[in-house]
């Protein structure tokens, strides 16, 4: 998109929020595939950390992760399912804030679609022993020595899976700031429970 079809526009300030958000599944690079999830404690403090997008379902205001069963934002996404995800890219410089509510996914339909087509060496991942964000003697990754090739044996696999979840955020609120030289950009859009949208400019 040029920069006239959203720069004065809201409905194009939407349109190309929802392109960044495409573009970065299929993106590797992209920075804005790798957004901040900030969720909150059990003893009220916010946390944060960056997670890799996995899809992105525009008509459902929706994006999934990958986590393990076992880490502290599943078990804080679970208490309070409310969140937000902060993406930035430095070029053009543009930040989408996104709050969200989390359902956390763990061996159902959704986990086993996501499994059947994930190569052997992520589904490794799932395998660290103990959990994630335990204290270690020494630097680990906690997983079994593994390699590009590797593939989980019949058991291993079992084990991985059990620990595998998929988090899918849907998307109540989206702001959109852009920061270019001639003048900022900041706007906001609102989906109530009937799906209704309210879009409004804000100060920067």
């Amino acid at each position: 998109m040029h920069e006239n079809d959203f720069y004065d526009d809201l409905a194009g300030a939407l349109e190309r929020s929802w392109r960044l958000l495409e573009e970065a599944i299929g993106d590797p690079t992209s920075p804005v595939r790798t957004p901040v999830l900030i969720s909150i404690s059990t003893d009220g403090l916010a946390q944060g950390r960056t997670v890799v997008l996995r899809g992105f379902n525009r008509q459902q205001r929706q994006l999934t992760i990958y986590t393990d069963a076992r880490s502290a934002k599943v078990a804080q996404l679970r208490a309070q399912p409310a969140c937000t995800l902060v993406a930035y890219q430095p070029n053009p410089m543009m930040q989408l804030r996104l709050s969200t509510n989390a359902i956390v996914n763990h061996n159902n339909e959704i986990t086993h679609e996501a499994w059947a087509v994930m190569p052997g060496p992520n589904r490794c991942n799932y395998l660290t022993d103990p959990d994630p964000g335990s204290i270690s003697g020494q630097p680990t990754d906690g997983r079994p020595v593994i390699n590009a090739e590797s593939v989980p044996t019949n058991n291993e696999n079992k084990i991985a899976y059990s620990h595998f979840s998929v988090i899918v955020f849907t998307i109540n609120e989206l702001e959109w700031l852009y920061l270019p030289r001639r003048g900022h950009r900041r706007a906001q859009f609102i989906w109530d429970e009937a799906n209704s949208l309210q879009s409004d400019w804000l100060i920067p």
